[in-house]
């Protein structure tokens, strides 16, 4: 979002602006050669004039794209690389993935990959409790997908995990709605983690101007070493919440029952 921003912003006066120019004109108003225009626009990176017989005419949005094209040069991006961020623009795909950040917000390591179940395997393990309603409902929260002759299981860890909270006998209901529950606080948590990031790390470095390319490897670095520390904070928190809670929790349920039992008494 913050780079689309910054792309988006490079040349609002220049696109809006009533202009026509020659290649030789827009080579000098971009302060750049011809050669190096004609060798942008073969590359992909400007958009091929319009043909007045045998003239090319180009418009305020090359130029405002030719000057970006330098910048991101200065910058330290190579032809490449630009070329790949203008496609991702265009096509509005993730830039932080063209840009590499996406593997620091992921993390390091790889993503956990879907496992296979058979339905005669999920029918075992749930039994009579196993209804339509229930897989519309796994359906729909992601938990199973159908592939053909069998499920895919897209997280094998939260199915896993999930299983065990149901043989220790929570209904399936129980845990489609805390789990709903838990995702709703758990990306109101992930939302304002990301934004002081971004508030102080990231906006700081590009709201100013385009960033250097070796300023971006620096960014991404340091959300690599960034996210292990968020979610230790987070497993410290949650592992200093449940003794709280179970505590809260069991002491009010012990106390009604003495309170019972003495009131019987």
């Amino acid at each position: 979002m913050f780079f689309q921003r910054l792309l988006s912003n490079a040349a609002p006066e220049a696109a809006a602006a009533v202009a026509e120019y020659t290649v030789d004109e827009l080579a000098r108003a971009g302060q750049t050669t011809v050669r190096n225009v004609r060798a942008y626009q073969d590359r992909g990176l400007l958009s091929p004039p319009e043909r007045r017989g045998r003239v090319g005419i180009y418009s305020g949005e090359h130029l405002a794209r030719l000057r970006l094209i330098s910048q991101l040069l200065e910058r330290g991006y190579s032809i490449a690389s630009i070329r790949e961020l203008f496609d991702a623009w265009a096509q509005g795909r993730d830039l932080a993935q063209v840009l590499g950040l996406d593997q620091a917000i992921r993390g390091p390591g790889e993503p956990e990959q879907p496992g296979r179940l058979e339905f005669a395997e999920l029918q075992a393990i749930f039994g009579g409790d196993l209804d339509d309603a229930v897989l519309e409902r796994a359906q729909a929260m992601g938990l199973l997908q159908f592939a053909g002759d069998h499920l895919s299981v897209p997280s094998p860890r939260l199915f896993a995990a999930g299983v065990e909270l149901y043989r220790a006998g929570i209904p399936l209901p129980a845990l489609f709605d805390e789990l709903e529950s838990i995702r709703r606080h758990v990306e109101q948590i992930s939302t304002g983690i990301v934004q002081m990031i971004v508030g102080h790390l990231v906006n700081p470095l590009l709201q100013r101007s385009l960033p250097h390319a070796d300023q971006l490897e620096g960014l991404s670095a340091q959300l690599l070493q960034l996210r292990p520390l968020v979610e230790q904070v987070v497993e410290a928190e949650l592992a200093r919440g449940l003794p709280v809670a179970a505590n809260r929790e069991l002491s009010e349920r012990v106390h009604h029952l003495l309170q019972g039992f003495l009131q019987r008494s």
